[in-house]
């Protein structure tokens, strides 16, 4: 049996990887990067379960190594490529293979600090494997380090769990419809990227007031997930000077897996307008459920997000009339544009991105 440790932040993928890998053999072990990250009581019994004391870099890299040392395992894998990826200097032995997943905005965003990049390089030449999530992260690889071995570099998604996404039970919905204040009248859009400037929050409350001038009952979704505090009190402070409050639902908490789940599939529109970004995971959601996309033109999008086809894009992303605009119109049409948009972004779902063929590239990752 193959000991894994796996060190990571809250997401909504890793309560179904752990458990997968658990089911499949492999002795399980996580650490959690944030106080307020993964919980336990979220994952299979059999896992082991590790919680940082401290973000502080020189701190979370001495336990971190304390742990390791602990468990002795066979595979270390960091899932997103910050200061961790400085662990391969830290290798007590030999033993264990090094592995780094890239997401997109580590590369995109914490990259562009020259200290970070230096220990994200360092990190990228001494490990064992780099998982991407798309291939459009060969070309910022290239971009931004340097002595990577392009042999280490494997290309597969988490993929979409359609049991998870699909079969939701009523209850569960009209539970969190009321948990949020929502009736059965309302017309949901949702914006549940971390509340992070970035993710471009704003824009959207920019263009709340000219909705619900034309549609009082739209009742607009922000979620709290990873969130800067400023930003966050500058978006609240937007909320009140535009007078949208009754419009404006913030959820100020932190979601299981399942509330994510419900909510997504409860929106009618699903907002994605980050300024920069990889292959999100959340996008690839949105498009497993019946809700109408609007995302950012991104260049990296546009290899599988085509215009009118998968959704709409939103082309100049701090234009909050344009974004406005786009919402009336899905409004205005929503069940022709839902049910075309499905049908394409279902197929594209079940053809490229489902978990079981991603399940399959995950365990030939580990055991090869």
């Amino acid at each position: 049996m193959k000991k894994i440790c796996l060190i990571s932040s809250r997401n909504i993928y890793m309560k179904r990887i752990c458990n997968f890998l658990s089911e499949n053999n492999f002795e399980v072990h996580l650490i959690s990067r944030h106080r307020n990250g993964l919980s336990k009581e979220e994952f299979n019994k059999n896992i082991k379960f590790y919680q940082l004391s401290s973000n502080a870099l020189l701190t979370k890299l001495k336990e971190i190594k304390k742990i390791i040392k602990k468990i002795n395992p066979d595979i270390v894998h960091t899932h997103y490529l910050t200061k961790d990826a400085f662990i391969p200097i830290l290798k007590l032995n030999k033993r264990y293979k090094y592995f780094i997943t890239i997401w997109g905005s580590d590369i995109n965003i914490f990259s562009m600090n020259f200290l970070n990049r230096i220990f994200q390089n360092i990190g990228l030449i001494f490990c064992d494997k780099i998982q991407l999530l798309s291939s459009y992260f060969s070309k910022k690889l290239d971009e931004n380090f340097n002595g990577i071995n392009k042999n280490k570099i494997n290309i597969f998604s988490w993929g979409i769990d359609y049991n998870f996404f699909h079969n939701i039970e009523i209850k569960k919905l009209k539970s969190l419809k009321i948990k949020l204040n929502i009736s059965g009248s309302d017309f949901i859009v949702l914006s549940y990227r971390n509340h992070k400037k970035i993710y471009n929050h704003h824009t959207l409350i920019k263009a709340i007031p000219e909705v619900v001038k034309k549609y009082p009952n739209v009742k607009f979704v922000f979620t709290r997930g990873s969130f800067d505090k400023e930003y966050l009190k500058q978006s609240l402070e937007l909320v009140k000077k535009l007078q949208i409050e009754n419009a404006f639902i913030f959820i100020d908490r932190w979601l299981s897996n399942e509330e994510l789940c419900a909510l997504i599939n409860l929106a009618h529109i699903n907002i994605n307008i980050p300024f920069q970004d990889g292959l999100p995971a959340s996008l690839l959601e949105i498009m497993a459920t019946k809700s109408i996309p609007i995302v950012s033109n991104l260049e990296n999008y546009s290899s599988f997000f085509k215009e009118n086809e998968n959704g709409f894009f939103l082309n100049e992303l701090e234009n909050h009339n344009e974004l406005a605009k786009l919402i009336i119109k899905s409004i205005n049409n929503y069940d022709e544009f839902y049910t075309k948009f499905y049908k394409v972004n279902n197929n594209y779902i079940e053809k490229y991105q489902n978990w079981v063929t991603q399940s399959k590239k995950l365990l030939e990752f580990y055991n090869n």
